[in-house]
């Protein structure tokens, strides 16, 4: 479906992600970046308690606060109802490190935890403006590595073990990898990485094509990257923007998504090129009729269903559990693919 969007370039959409995308633009009265963040977060909560569903019958959900230096870091708990052990997810949710929390992320935490038959442990790391980097990734890396020691009690099997995310959260799984081979621990199965945010170049054909984008404009992602890196703007740090890194060999195996219309589509395309040229396994895949933000329409739109489809393939087939999408599931996608295997 051909859709018109001044000032944005006209957007050929799956017509089944149309309302859900023209709901999401509705609720918006100002663009991210002038809008009050207090307020915008209070509206986000408000929103996730009006419309969040009940509580789901084969999935158990638990809060626990895991021990920092100096604070405590939240993360809720999904276990599904089949025998342990379970394979592990830690998913990181996405909101430009600025806004969101593991409760408005439920439905994408449920959904993996019932299709792969995993435990997901997400945490509420700390967010910018208030906290910068590095203090969301710190707590990510640390909610990481007691996944993996405390795997007998969560009952995890530690060597099926992947990290997830989506836009920043993607960004967080992606230096969680690059830091967790660069410690040795904890080895992980899968990276899977949905439209991240990896780079800090600006002017690359994604961010000026989608510079107008809707859900997620380039003014508003310069907007998310400069509150994250406050304390360090200058920063070299691949664990703030993973394709600084010099060297991605080594890496767990990489399951990487992009959206045509994403300022952030080139970061995913540059990235898994990288990986793959380092030889690691990778396969990414660009969703032609879809914007950012897409996972969230699992529920109602044909394309994500598709893209869910392959994700669930991928964190089963990282686990010893070999599920492939069908062709019409590729076919769907519009998806292209890079892999070293």
């Amino acid at each position: 479906m051909l859709i018109e969007w001044p000032p944005m370039r006209p957007m050929d959409l799956d017509p089944s992600f149309v309302p859900y995308l023209k709901s999401v633009v509705a609720g918006r009265t100002v663009p991210i970046q002038h809008d009050n963040i207090v307020e915008r977060r209070a509206r986000m909560i408000a929103l996730r308690r009006e419309s969040a569903p009940p509580p789901p019958s084969d999935v158990s959900i638990s809060s626990h606060a895991i021990a920092a230096d100096d604070h405590e870091i939240p993360v809720r708990i999904y276990r599904p109802g089949t025998r342990a052990p379970h394979p592990g997810i830690v998913y990181f949710h996405g909101g430009g490190w600025m806004f969101g929390s593991a409760e408005q992320s439920d439905s994408i935490a449920i959904r993996y935890c019932r299709a792969a038959d995993a435990v997901v442990v997400s945490p509420d790391y700390r967010l910018s403006p208030e906290h910068p980097f590095p203090a969301g990734f710190e707590d990510c890396r640390n909610v990481l590595m007691w996944t993996f020691r405390s795997s007998s009690l969560l009952g995890i099997d530690a060597d099926r073990i992947a990290v997830a995310g989506e836009s920043s959260g993607a960004n967080l799984a992606a230096a969680c990898a690059i830091d967790a081979r660069d410690s040795g621990v904890p080895p992980l199965a899968l990276q899977v990485l949905v439209y991240p945010a990896l780079g800090l170049e600006f002017d690359t054909a994604s961010y000026v094509e989608n510079a107008a984008a809707p859900v997620l404009s380039r003014d508003e992602m310069t907007f998310f990257w400069k509150a994250y890196l406050a304390a360090s703007p200058e920063t070299r740090d691949p664990r703030a923007a993973p394709l600084l890194a010099p060297d991605l060999s080594g890496l767990a195996s990489a399951w990487i998504a992009s959206a045509e219309y994403d300022p952030l589509r080139e970061d995913s395309v540059r990235y898994a090129r990288r990986l793959a040229e380092a030889g690691v396994p990778v396969d990414y895949r660009n969703a032609k009729r879809l914007t950012h933000g897409f996972l969230r329409a699992w529920s109602v739109s044909d394309d994500v269903r598709a893209v869910g489809a392959a994700i669930i393939a991928a964190l089963r087939g990282a686990f010893g559990e070999a599920e492939q999408p069908d062709a019409n599931t590729r076919r769907a996608t519009g998806f292209g693919r890079i892999s070293t295997t």
